[in-house]
């Protein structure tokens, strides 16, 4: 048999592998409620999804992408062919995709080493733990690694054929991977100047750029002509560097969802800043601010992001990975931490080795790619996600450090032996050094994740316990408990639930739907006077309620009170003084309604 006919049939063997193994892990998660209902960023890439396949493909009236647009429109279209099985048809295109990436493994491996290599290389990607994850997690990382291995493959057959149009194919990919993951347009720039260095010629480099750029450009021109500013790709970016580069890195890292990054969200709008471009500056200016004034903490910082980059330690981004070996007994065998971080802990060494090896044939694109990746990764913030898109290239690498080893202790050549032992095991043990436990329990936010899930299904006893958890890991979660007090007032049980809401009251009174909720538990309990005063103290909060206003109107006339009534249409006119005939006209029904 032929070495191409055998390797065609190793691409083969290992895209069917791979398929198995990931239909098994989908299989096995699918009894969990977050299955259908993933939270915080994949809730928002499936919220823009069915606005886009309701037919709002422009997204007229969303304003500038605030995340890169491509993962959520490939959603929407997997919506408009699919609607009972859009979550799994969502896995089957992720597990189609994160297969593909084992056998592009395999093909550039081979490329750049040999097919043993390769098999070797791709063999691991099969099994390994946190690619078979985000295989099925409801994000972009699996589609980005494979644009990218994608990308890689053209751009390194256009480097060794005398045509140029190779280079603008190549960059129009990698662009399409930068309107999946941002960060992939540090990689663009970076190559475009490796790629004039090695050909030295500027138009190879020309059309690569070129080809990015075709590829961005309707996306800068969507955000301009109808979301109306002057965006490049989604204007996240500076809150995303912020919170990678500032004083209180560990603090804004682990910001809940929810009440506590809306509240770092709404920043700029607090201050009056209200266009999204410069929303994005403005916390692009807060950590050039931490970097210019205390330049020593940041490159402590930088320090510090490199070594958790290089830890074995999944470091999960609003929901901890490892709670879901609970769901699969496969992630189980995959994905643990015993003495060792399994499985990045026992790679990290090998792949570093294999970097420096790599490095003394000069800077491979292989190379390129690992170190400008991973640069950009930890400018921001490095998490198990974000990890994901350079882990094919650092296993190609870990197994040719292994192998070269290997070779070494064969040869009994000592020398190389010792030094490439001596890196190793200074990475082995720090990728290994001990971190946090797996908390198989689940921390407070994978509760209350669960809880929300729990609640939309309408299954309430199982979403009061997974709130009462995630409260009593936390007891300054108060977003749930405000949801706990509202399950607590759906089931009647409404002193438990004003008790509750009395507390997150006093701890977060500036929160308006805190104190409506009191208002309705304390009507619940006959408690008018106090519903009122509730009422009140949310306006005081945020006078543009037009919600509050019907609903303490309606309190007002039962209970018999029209001047007060009275007053509050006036303060409704005076914050919404365009609308004052419909505000009269609303305030007229529900009197002549409140008195039948």
């Amino acid at each position: 048999m032929d070495d191409r006919r055998l390797q065609h049939r190793h691409w083969i063997g290992l895209f069917a592998a791979a398929l198995c193994v990931r239909a098994l892990y989908a299989l096995q998660i699918s009894t969990s409620p977050l299955y259908a209902l993933p939270p915080v960023d994949g809730k928002t890439y499936v919220q823009l999804a069915f606005i886009l396949a309701d037919g709002n493909w422009l997204g007229r009236g969303l304003g500038p992408y605030w995340q890169p647009p491509l993962y959520p429109y490939v959603l929407g279209l997997l919506k408009l062919t699919t609607t009972e099985y859009f979550f799994h048809a969502i896995r089957l295109l992720q597990i189609l995709l994160g297969s593909l990436n084992c056998a592009l493994i395999y093909v550039l491996a081979t490329r750049w080493h040999d097919p043993r290599l390769g098999l070797g290389a791709a063999s691991i990607a099969v099994v390994y733990g946190p690619l078979i994850f985000f295989d099925a997690e409801v994000l972009p990382a699996t589609l980005a690694t494979s644009l990218n291995l994608i990308g890689l493959l053209l751009l390194d057959r256009a480097m060794h054929q005398h045509k140029r149009l190779p280079f603008a194919v190549g960059g129009s990919v990698f662009g399409l991977a930068a309107l999946t993951v941002a960060s992939t347009l540090s990689f663009v720039a970076v190559a475009a100047a490796w790629i004039g260095w090695r050909k030295r010629a500027v138009a190879p480099a020309a059309l690569f750029l070129l080809g990015t750029c075709l590829v961005i450009a309707p996306v800068s021109w969507r955000n301009y002509a109808i979301g109306k500013d002057a965006v490049l790709l989604s204007y996240n970016s500076g809150i995303n560097f912020y919170i990678g580069n500032n004083a209180d890195y560990e603090q804004t890292l682990h910001l809940r969802p929810g009440w506590e990054w809306d509240d770092l969200v709404g920043e700029p709008k607090a201050k009056g800043i209200l266009a999204s471009s410069q929303q994005s500056t403005y916390f692009w200016d807060k950590a050039r601010s931490f970097i210019t004034e205390q330049p020593l903490q940041y490159l402590g910082l930088q320090a510090r992001k490199a070594g958790n980059f290089l830890h074995g330690d999944e470091v999960g981004r609003n929901q901890d990975i490892y709670y879901w070996r609970n769901y699969s007994t496969l992630l189980s065998a995959l994905l643990w931490k015993a003495g060792i971080a399994f499985p990045f802990g026992l790679l990290a060494p090998f792949a570093l080795l294999g970097l420096a090896l790599s490095l003394r044939r000069g800077l491979t694109l292989e190379v390129l790619f690992v170190l400008v990746y991973s640069a950009g990764v930890i400018a921001f913030f490095p998490t198990a996600r974000y990890r994901i898109p350079v882990l094919p290239l650092l296993i190609i690498s870990a197994v040719y450090g292994g192998r070269w080893l290997y070779q070494r202790i064969q040869l009994r050549d000592q020398r190389p032996l010792w030094g490439g032992l001596a890196l190793s095991v200074v990475v082995a043990l720090w990728a290994n050094a001990p971190g946090a436990p797996m908390q198989m329990e689940g921390d407070a936010e994978i509760h209350y994740n669960l809880g929300q899930a729990y609640a939309k299904q309408r299954r309430g006893e199982q979403a009061i316990a997974h709130f009462t958890r995630a409260v009593a890991l936390d007891s300054t979660y108060w977003q749930a408990w405000l949801n706990l007090g509202s399950l607590s007032a759906l089931q009647g049980n409404f002193q438990s639930a004003r008790e509750i809401f009395e507390r997150v009251a006093q701890a977060q009174p500036q929160r308006p739907e805190v104190w409506v909720n009191l208002a309705h538990t304390s009507m619940g309990l006959g408690q008018n006077k106090a519903a009122v005063d509730a009422y009140k103290r949310a306006l005081s909060v945020d006078p543009r309620q037009p919600r509050i206003y019907a609903e303490l109107w309606q309190l007002h006339f039962q209970r018999g009170e029209f001047s007060q009534a009275k007053e509050v249409l006036a303060l409704a006119i005076e914050h919404y003084p365009r609308d004052r005939e419909k505000l009269l006209r609303l305030f007229t029904e529900i009197r002549q309604r409140t008195a039948q």
